[in-house]
């Protein structure tokens, strides 16, 4: 049997799909099979009846293999803990990776010290994994890009890319997020600073993933969304392993929106949690969540299908339990505290407070009626007691 990531003992030859022919070489006579594997090409075996074993006759590449890109650095732009579980990953199926840093004390650490114990402590890195705040350096060569930076920087390091990106280049996209002005996903609006050409490659990538998670080879799964079938195949080659699985989807929108929505929503989950209802009222908010999320999808012309999957049900479930999700921690600690400001609160960058501002608008712009959503947001901009709203809207929920 032939995967992507190897060759493993074979298997005998199925009979049922199978088309076999008579050769004749050194005087043996062997049966060949050919049949196909998903996407992974043709695969031809050829079985010598005299000793009565199988041996290799003849592999094909698969269509959307490219031996160019499989062997080119990989380019990651951001240094933070998914940017840097992005790149032991790689690193250690033999990948050169160079990370896009602009923390000197984080470049120094990577460089020098092999590790990142700002942002993935407890992990030593192999010594082809290399940061710079060089954007120049870091793009050289790179065919396959992917952006791991805060929602706020995407498209000014897009632009600052940009002269430097190859022409063949494809560019995944992790960082999650919607616009301020145009309500999109941030993969639409950050697209706009590439050449035409790399944007019909563009893909995002969504799923539920823990990047401490990553880095320790727990399985994962993720979601691979894009146009351009080569360059998702292409993402997906990349990324699959015995740990990371992959689904595809060419949903661009309803992958990009549903990995931005869930995050207001993690933080009301959040406040579950501080509020010291642990499993029966987060069951029922998760699942206002999830119909929330799919009503806007539909509304804005994705498929509201997308929303049970990988991007959006694994994605908030996943925040919902983890003690690392930034926004359920984040929700938690606001309950009964006396700031909002998520440094105060021991923190780091919550996309979900830029995310649920913008969140309404959209909702609004498709009229669609999002309560739960409206309560997180009245949430956040409350002064103290900030939890009351959510409490409140709780109390008069009334449902169908």
């Amino acid at each position: 049997m032939v995967r992507r990531e190897g060759i493993e003992p074979p298997l005998p030859v199925p009979k049922t799909g199978a088309l076999s022919v008579k050769l004749t070489a050194r005087g043996l006579s062997r049966s060949v099979a050919r049949f196909s594997h998903f996407d992974h090409g043709e695969c031809f075996f050829a079985r010598s009846d005299a000793i009565n074993s199988f041996l290799l006759f003849r592999i094909r590449r698969p269509l959307f293999y490219n031996a160019r890109m499989s062997n080119s650095p990989i380019a990651i732009l951001g240094a933070g803990n998914m940017a840097s579980a992005l790149a032991l990953h790689f690193a250690r199926q033999g990948r050169s990776v160079r990370l896009y840093c602009i923390e000197p004390d984080v470049e120094d650490a990577i460089n020098r010290k092999h590790c990142n114990p700002k942002y993935l402590k407890g992990h030593r890195f192999p010594k082809h994994i290399a940061a710079s705040n060089d954007i120049q350096a870091v793009l050289k060569n790179a065919t396959t890009v992917f952006v791991a930076v805060p929602s706020h920087a995407m498209k000014a390091v897009l632009e600052t890319a940009r002269p430097f990106l190859s022409s063949k280049a494809i560019v995944a996209s992790i960082t999650k997020g919607l616009h301020p002005k145009t309500l999109e996903p941030l993969i639409h609006s950050g697209a706009s600073a590439l050449p035409p050409a790399l944007q019909k490659r563009v893909c995002f990538i969504g799923g539920p993933a823990i990047a401490t998670e990553i880095a320790k080879g727990s399985p994962t799964g993720l979601i691979i969304a894009g146009k351009n079938r080569k360059s998702v195949l292409h993402l997906k080659h990349l990324l699959q392993t015995e740990t990371i699985k992959c689904a595809t989807t060419h949903d661009l929108l309803g992958v990009g929106l549903a990995s931005a929505l869930k995050n207001p929503y993690a933080i009301a989950l959040g406040m579950c949690d501080g509020l010291k209802y642990p499993t029966n009222a987060k069951a029922l908010v998760f699942t206002i969540a999830i119909d929330e999320m799919a009503q806007l999808l539909k509304k804005a012309g994705a498929n509201s299908e997308t929303i049970r999957g990988l991007a959006g049900l694994g994605d908030l479930l996943t925040t919902s339990m983890s003690p690392h999700g930034r926004n359920r921690s984040y929700g938690e600690r606001l309950v009964g505290a006396k700031t909002k400001d998520p440094k105060k609160l021991k923190i780091g960058i919550v996309e979900g407070i830029s995310t649920t501002a913008t969140a309404v608008k959209l909702s609004k712009a498709l009229k669609v009626q999002t309560p739960l959503l409206s309560s997180v947001d009245r949430c956040l901009k409350r002064k103290s007691g900030f939890e009351k709203p959510f409490l409140e809207y709780l109390k008069q929920l009334k449902l169908s």
